[in-house]
């Protein structure tokens, strides 16, 4: 059926006739990842695809850098003013509906609803077949699903009224009653919500070995995926694994790079299964780098995310080879702090200093003592597994000294593991035969003294030798005879004293 010669779109002259209709290339729109697009944005408008008449445009977001090679564009756009020449191969400017330069009957409110109400049940915010199945005309082609859509728009913003259109197929007819039916029993509908899908890398230095991040994810979506090139584990705070399809807003993950010792590099992608700016107007200036206006401008379009469009974020981090562990120690007894350990054994303490460990990770030390005087194991061993919460830190070792090992001179040798056994290779060692912060003293045994001579049996003479009576002589030997010299002349002077008294009284 012709369009009605009548109808002010008749007398433009734009539309071509069946066989020239019949030349024109079908060309199904790709898809290629989405930057969110608001008012304001810059997009460029490719080529047209579809019926010479209907065409819809190829719109770029952002501006290509390669405006000769644009790739695969993004978004796709309808002509809203049928009335104006059209322009591609141009950029334009992305305002909101209420800000439209036409004038035509796309200005009314109401009629931007109806609108809005076509492009979100047609192609190619559909998919080709959805559309075919919804619109009851499974099988439909791009092209005849692209030239209902443009009448169906045209019909509100240019006619208000349903005009004797020149349908290339039945399934186009039929799928424009579709819209047109479908539109004027709604409400309408506003344009699509803008669709947020973002991420921010980490503010600090980043180091293989460790888990890399966090990242943190920002999305107006109920989920996103998030995925790294070059691949890797996306995992939580815990270094467990998460599922990276179904990220939400505000989460923070890692890269699990535990394992890794090289410097690299590497993008955080996160990707909302939606694109907004469905509904956003384009403003197309008539010369390039020009301005739109009112009074100046080239055909107007209204975008349209097509089916499976996604919103994409990116970040991009860098991380460092992971600095070398080392250990130093300081045995001391662990009674008094010093080098030095009683004769008979005791208890000593080995202060381990570490550096560049992995925070949250789990090291094991495992120390011996060796004797210093030809380098043998004394068979004395020490161990603690430990999990520090900082890169730099201390912990301690103890080991127990049995007696035997009197007058030795003892080293302690450390060796630092990964993990919670002390097997394998060793991540750093601290084996200094003559470091004396780690070497300790053990206290000579004390010598037992010799047995004093027994001064109880010296010869005769020396004033511990029997007398001949069988007592001891006292300290000098002259006391005791002087007192029983004493003695004995007190009893005959008191005898004579008594017989001259007798011989007195007679």
């Amino acid at each position: 059926m012709k369009l009605n010669t009548t109808s002010p779109l008749a007398r433009t002259g734009r539309w071509l006739t069946a066989a020239a209709l019949a030349t024109a290339a079908i060309v199904v729109p790709g898809l290629a990842a989405h930057a969110e697009v608001q008012a304001g944005s810059s997009v460029w408008i490719g080529n047209g695809v579809g019926y010479g008449g209907t065409s819809l445009h190829e719109v770029y977001a952002p501006v290509p850098a390669d405006t000769s090679n644009p790739g695969t564009p993004n978004y796709w756009a309808y002509c809203v003013e049928h009335d104006v020449s059209a322009k591609s191969k141009t950029d334009a400017t992305l305002v909101d509906s209420s800000d439209y330069l036409g004038a035509n009957y796309f200005t009314d409110p109401a009629i931007q609803g109806k609108v809005n109400w076509v492009l979100a049940h047609s192609y190619p915010a559909l998919s080709l077949d959805a559309f075919g199945t919804a619109a009851g005309t499974p099988g439909i082609s791009v092209n005849d699903a692209i030239e209902a859509t443009q009448y169906a728009i045209w019909r509100y913003t240019d006619l208000t009224w349903d005009a004797a259109w020149s349908w290339e197929t039945d399934d186009s007819k039929n799928a424009y009653w579709y819209l047109v039916n479908g539109a004027n029993a709604s409400a309408g509908m506003t344009p699509a919500d803008a669709v947020t899908a973002s991420v921010t890398g980490p503010a600090s230095a980043q180091s293989a070995d460790a888990l890399v991040g966090p990242f943190t994810v920002h999305t107006n979506q109920a989920t996103v995926v998030v995925s790294a090139d070059p691949a890797a584990t996306f995992t939580d705070a815990a270094g467990d694994a998460i599922d990276a399809s179904a990220v939400v807003d505000g989460q923070q993950i890692y890269l699990d790079l535990r394992g890794s010792t090289a410097a690299g590099s590497a993008r955080v992608t996160v990707t909302a299964a939606a694109a907004g700016g469905t509904g956003l107007v384009l403003s197309v200036p008539k010369t390039a780098g020009g301005t739109a206006t009112a009074d100046s401008h080239a055909q107007s379009l209204i975008l349209v995310a097509p089916s499976g469009a996604h919103t994409t974020g990116s970040t991009t981090v860098q991380w460092t080879a992971p600095a070398v562990p080392s250990i130093g120690t300081t045995l001391v007894d662990s009674s008094d702090q010093d080098h030095t350990l009683a004769w008979d054994g005791g208890t000593l303490t080995d202060t381990v200093t570490y550096q560049n460990l992995t925070p949250g990770k789990t090291y094991t030390v495992a120390g011996e003592l060796i004797r210093k005087s030809d380098g043998t194991s004394t068979g004395i061993t020490g161990k603690t597994t430990f999990t520090p919460t900082e890169a730099n830190g201390t912990t301690t070792v103890t080991f127990t000294v049995p007696a035997g090992y009197d007058g030795q001179i003892l080293v302690a040798y450390e060796e630092l593991y990964t993990g919670t056994t002390s097997t394998g290779q060793p991540i750093a060692v601290h084996k200094d035969f003559n470091d004396t912060a780690q070497t300790i003293t053990i206290n000579n045994k004390p010598k037992v003294p010799t047995t004093p001579p027994d001064h109880g049996t010296t010869p005769s003479g020396h004033g511990t030798t029997p007398s001949d009576n069988g007592t001891l002589a006292s300290t000098g030997g002259v006391a005791p005879l002087a007192l029983g010299g004493l003695a004995i002349l007190t009893i005959v002077a008191g005898t004579t004293l008594l017989a001259v008294r007798r011989r007195t009284r007679s």
